[in-house]
């Protein structure tokens, strides 16, 4: 068992000859019974916790503990959906999502590791314990919270179509794709499923296996138009001539993205800290200069709006 003094030196401040993301990682593990010890407090409680084998108090009680010891946050993404999540010319995860990771992995001291999916198997991977968190511009659907749960949103998005140039006059109005005859290429078991059904539920709806699938049946007249998310949209359509973009912008059409996890009481903690995380990082106004860097064109939020549950 340490000594007091020792125990006393701890708690001081990092050692010189360790970085500072290695020393707060190093205090948040630092075992509760011994700190309590060290400040004078005793209980039959502490008592107890410090008899047991040093193995049981070394063992990772919750994933936060195991990611922390571990020193690295597995995150799980989807890298075809820029400016969400998609590989650079250096072939590295990048874009606003992938930042949020960043910023979220730098506060807790460990470093961030990207695990790349297809879109349909991302959720089966988290389950597998292949990554810890789903962080990959994913709304919180009523469906996937029956086998997953969710962080509070840390982004709206709002949908849009995206269809041919030379069918401008076609749908200068939003209700024009609420038609029968209408054929609409969508991202399986994209969130865009949700407007559809509600908005626009008489259009033909055929699902692709990725987004960019999706747009190219549009290019190539197999069908009439896409919907998916209103900046990766506009992001394509400047990088490709001949198409345009309109978003759908009826009331309630916004779908809230947020951080995924299993389910289960190995993630409470984990949970509750990303739920805060997410409400310290609009408050304080860390995420302007990453908001500004991938949207903008867009109008900076109230971070009012992700401060508190919707």
């Amino acid at each position: 068992m340490k000594s007091l003094k020792e125990l006393f030196a701890r708690m001081k401040g990092p050692r010189h000859d360790e970085a500072p993301e290695e020393s707060r990682r190093r205090l948040l593990l630092s075992p509760a019974p011994a700190l309590l010890l060290a400040s004078g407090v005793s209980t039959p409680l502490v008592a107890a916790s410090l008899a047991a084998p040093a193995s049981a108090q070394e063992a990772p009680k919750s994933r936060i503990d195991k990611i922390l010891r571990a020193g690295t946050l597995r995150v799980g993404t989807f890298l075809q959906y820029a400016p969400y999540t998609f590989k650079n010319p250096a072939g590295e995860a990048d874009g606003w999502d992938t930042d949020v990771a960043k910023a979220l992995a730098a506060d807790m001291g460990v470093k961030p590791e990207f695990i790349d999916n297809t879109w349909d198997g991302i959720i089966p991977a988290m389950q597998a314990d292949k990554f810890d968190v789903i962080i990959a511009a994913m709304s919180n659907t009523k469906k996937r919270s029956l086998v997953i749960q969710f962080t509070h949103p840390y982004y709206m998005a709002m949908n849009a179509f995206i269809y041919r140039a030379a069918d401008e006059q076609r749908f200068a109005k939003l209700e024009a794709f609420n038609d029968p005859k209408l054929q609409v290429s969508v991202l399986i078991q994209d969130a865009s499923h949700l407007a559809l059904e509600r908005f626009f539920p008489k259009a033909q709806v055929l699902d692709f296996n990725s987004a960019a699938e999706a747009i190219l049946a549009v290019q190539t007249n197999k069908v009439d138009c896409s919907i998916a998310e209103l900046s990766f949209l506009t992001d394509y359509a400047k990088q490709h001539t001949g198409l345009r973009v309109k978003a759908v912008d009826f009331p309630g059409a916004t779908s809230p993205l947020a951080m995924a996890l299993t389910a289960g009481p190995e993630n409470t903690h984990l949970r509750v800290f990303l739920n805060l995380w997410i409400q310290h990082f609009f408050w304080t106004g860390q995420f302007e200069p990453l908001y500004r860097k991938w949207f903008p064109d867009a109008t900076v939020p109230g971070p009012g709006r992700f401060i508190s549950p919707l």
